[in-house]
This record gives structure tokens, C-alpha cells and sequence, in this order.
């Protein structure tokens, strides 16, 4: 291999470790932020009224997937693909497509919360009290999409700290600005939350118009049909949207609101784990499509196991923390939340799993495996599904956090499989020969 190759892909190889720390760093700002909000919640409205509005936000989390049908991942995806390819003039019509098609979902779905809020808060849910935190729920539901969008559509133009903005920490840190200086009960918290994602979809639509390919060079191009790609892509989402969403839905029904605040906060805690995996596969997959549009395997593979190691090196220290020292952790949240160590002990083994598999779900979305997601995905909900009816009714938050952890490990370690069987890749072998400084041929 001549210099100037070894030379061009250690420079590639360069480029997507810095890409992916420069997403990382942005989803650090969820540090203050979004764990600022959740600090702000949870002290200000105690065990009890956490537990309800988690309860109120699950809903909210899950209806909003609903509402975007995975057409925010097929924008990344083919705004990344168009421009690898040298054809920017149907990156336009794309984003016009994608913003129609979410607001209509979205608008559906924000009807039906606001209607079925009562019959859901007393029939199924069995809390009456809910039923008017479940229909101010809604009003969030378009404006939170809608910057969904906004934040795919610039992670597919390679904007990855601004798309992460968008996506991760600027609603929340709007919320605690002014939360603290207001105060908030539950319905002014849910109130809030509207107001900010609403600001939020206004700035990313700003910057991803300001991105996009101006007029004059846009050139013209029919829609792409981002709708059924979306919608095979969505099952990756929905996958995510149930582990964050159904854990907490299934013990409201199951268990007591105390429970679901116990829960509820260290599910949040052990999330900082997916602050690195979320801003590495953020940065991986628009270069994961560009590659396989390229048909450099090579590099693809280089690029997923760079995406492991990365999240790795960056999760080892908090991922310790958790399993030395989660009552400690809790207890910075208010008196009675560190009887929840043992539910986070066990998310943060779940969080490893999802680090020593990072970004390889996406990596199938990206690369067009669209019917082994699927069924992938499929598999990782019925775990979720079975595990949670199955341990929560004995072992409460406990048994619901090892159903969320095995469902972690057969998302991911099975994304790994199917990557190997499909394209050839082996990320794990690369890595382990990287670590013992031999590299891989």
C-alpha cells in the first residue's frame, strides 16, 4: 500500500473519531440541560407527582414516534446519500415532503391524546387524576416533531452539532431557565415543555434553511418517497421508544406512582450512557450511508468498530460510578430516591451492552438491511414486552429494569450479528486487534 492511501484513509479514520467526539460534546450539553430538567423535576415535585408526570411524559415520548413514522431517519439518510452523490438540487424537495408528512401525523396524533386523555387516564391507566396532564401533553406533540425533522435534515447535511442542538439540549435548557426563575407544578412543567419545543422547532428550521442549498442551485427533483423508507426505519425508533416509554407506562398500570418515580430516575441516570452512544451514531449514520453508497466495506467497517471504541473509552468511568455508587447518585435527586440503586445497578449493565454495540442498529438502517431491522427490532420488543409483564408484577422497578437491559443486549449484539452475516463486518475483531496494537489486514 502506497503512503499517500495509508495516509488518506489514517486521515478518514481521523476525521470520523473527530465527527464523533464533536457529537458527543454536543450531547454532553445534556449535562446541564437535560439533566438539569430532570433534577428540576424531581425536586420540585417530589417521588409521588414525578412518578405521575413520567407517566404523562412516556405517553408524550411514545405518541410523538407516532407522529414522525421514522421519516425524520430517512431524511438523514438521504440527504446524506444525495450529497455524497453530487446531486444537492433534491435535498429541497426532500425536507418540503418530510415537513408535510409530520405535520399531518403528527397533528392526528395530537388530536387523538387530547380526545382519549380521560377514558385513558381512568381505563387503562387507572389515575383519573391524569386525565388533564395527558391532554396538556399534547400540545407538544407537533412543535417537538417538527424540530425532529429539522435536526435529521441537518444531520444528513453533516451538521452534527447544530442537529444534536435541536435534537437533544436546547428544549431543555429553554425549560430550565425559565422553570427557575417561575417555579413549576406538573401542569405548568408540561406547559412548559410545549412552549420550549416550539422555540426549538423555530431555531432549527432557521438553521437548517440557512444549510440547505439556495434556490438558485437547489435545481428541481421530485419527493422522494421517504414516507415507506421512514416507515422501515421506524422500527429501529420504535424499538427506542418503547425501551424509553413501555417500561414506565407497564409499572404505572402495574405498580404505584412511587415506583415509577424510583424508576423514572434512574432509567434518566443511566441514560447518560446514552449521551456518548447517541452523539456517536448521530455523527456514524450519514457517513455509514455515504460509505456503503460508496461501496467501501473497508472503511465501513474501520468506521463501526472506531464507533465502538469510542463509546467504550468514554463510558467506562460513569458506567462504574453507577455500579459502585447508585444509591449516592440517587440521593442528589431528594430524600427517598436512593431505595432505586439496585433498579440502576442493573440499567447500567444494560447501558454497557448498548456501548459495546453502539451504532450498529443504525448501521443496518443505513446501509438498506431495512427487512433484518425489522425483524430485529421485532425481537428486541418482545423481549421488552414479555420481560417487563413478566418481572414487574414480582420483582417491581427491578424485574422492569432487567427486561429494558436484555432488551439493550439483543438489539444491539444482534445488530452486530447481522452486520458480519450481511456485509462482512467484523467491528469487534478490528477493535480487539486495535487495542493489542496489531490492527487488522
Amino acid at each position: 500500500m502506497s503512503p499517500g492511501i495509508r495516509f488518506g484513509k489514517a486521515a478518514r479514520q481521523r476525521g470520523m473519531i473527530r465527527g464523533s467526539l464533536i457529537g458527543v460534546a454536543a450531547r454532553f450539553l445534556d449535562l446541564p440541560s437535560r439533566y438539569g430538567f430532570h433534577l428540576l423535576v424531581a425536586a420540585a415535585l417530589g417521588v409521588e407527582r414525578a412518578g405521575q408526570f413520567y407517566i404523562v411524559f412516556s405517553v408524550m415520548a411514545a405518541l410523538s414516534g407516532l407522529g414522525r413514522l421514522g421519516v425524520d431517519r430517512a431524511l438523514t439518510r438521504h440527504l446524506a446519500i444525495v450529497t455524497a452523490e453530487g446531486r444537492p438540487g433534491l435535498a429541497v424537495p426532500a425536507v418540503r415532503r418530510a415537513l408535510v408528512l409530520v405535520f399531518a401525523a403528527s397533528g392526528l396524533v395530537s388530536l387523538l391524546l387530547f380526545a382519549a386523555a380521560q377514558p385513558f387516564a381512568e381505563l387503562v391507566l387507572r389515575k383519573p387524576a391524569l386525565a388533564g396532564p395527558l391532554a396538556l401533553g399534547a400540545l407538544a406533540i407537533i412543535p417537538q416533531n417538527l424540530g425532529t425533522v429539522m435536526a435529521g435534515g441537518l444531520a444528513g447535511l453533516q451538521r452534527i452539532g447544530f442537529s444534536q442542538m435541536i435534537y437533544s439540549w436546547l428544549w431543555p435548557a429553554l425549560f430550565c431557565l425559565v422553570a427557575l426563575g417561575t417555579g413549576i407544578n406538573l401542569e405548568g412543567a408540561l406547559l412548559l415543555i410545549a412552549l420550549s419545543f416550539a422555540v426549538t422547532a423555530l431555531v432549527g428550521g432557521g438553521l437548517l434553511r440557512e444549510f440547505l442549498p439556495k434556490p438558485a442551485a437547489a435545481g428541481t427533483g421530485g419527493a422522494p418517497a421517504l414516507l415507506r423508507q421512514g416507515l422501515s426505519l421506524f422500527s429501529l425508533e420504535l424499538t427506542q421508544l418503547a425501551i424509553s416509554s413501555a417500561p414506565v407506562l407497564i409499572l404505572g398500570i402495574l405498580a404505584s406512582s412511587r415506583e415509577v418515580g424510583l424508576f423514572a430516575l434512574a432509567w434518566r441516570i443511566a441514560l447518560l450512557v446514552n449521551i456518548v452512544v447517541g452523539g456517536v451514531a448521530a455523527m456514524a449514520s450519514p457517513r455509514y450511508a455515504a460509505l456503503h453508497a460508496g461501496g467501501d466495506l473497508s472503511a465501513l467497517d474501520r468506521a463501526a468498530s472506531q464507533a465502538i471504541g469510542l463509546c467504550l473509552v468514554l463510558v467506562v468511568l460513569p458506567v462504574a460510578v453507577m455500579l459502585v455508587s447508585p444509591a449516592s447518585l440517587l440521593g442528589l435527586f431528594g430524600p427517598g430516591y436512593a431505595d432505586g440503586a439496585s433498579v440502576l445497578r442493573v440499567l447500567a449493565l444494560g447501558q454497557l451492552a448498548a456501548a459495546a454495540s453502539a451504532a450498529m442498529p443504525e448501521l443496518l438502517g443505513m446501509t438498506g438491511h431495512l427487512a433484518d431491522l425489522r425483524r430485529l427490532n421485532a425481537m428486541s420488543l418482545l423481549v421488552l414486552l414479555i420481560g417487563t409483564l413478566g418481572l414487574t408484577p414480582s420483582f417491581g422497578a427491578a424485574g422492569t429494569a432487567w427486561a429494558v437491559s436484555g432488551s439493550l443486549a439483543v438489539n444491539g449484539f444482534g445488530a452486530v450479528t447481522l452486520a458480519r452475516r450481511r456485509l462482512g463486518l467484523r467491528p469487534w475483531t478490528h477493535l480487539f486487534g486495535v487495542f493489542r496494537g496489531k490492527g487488522v489486514k
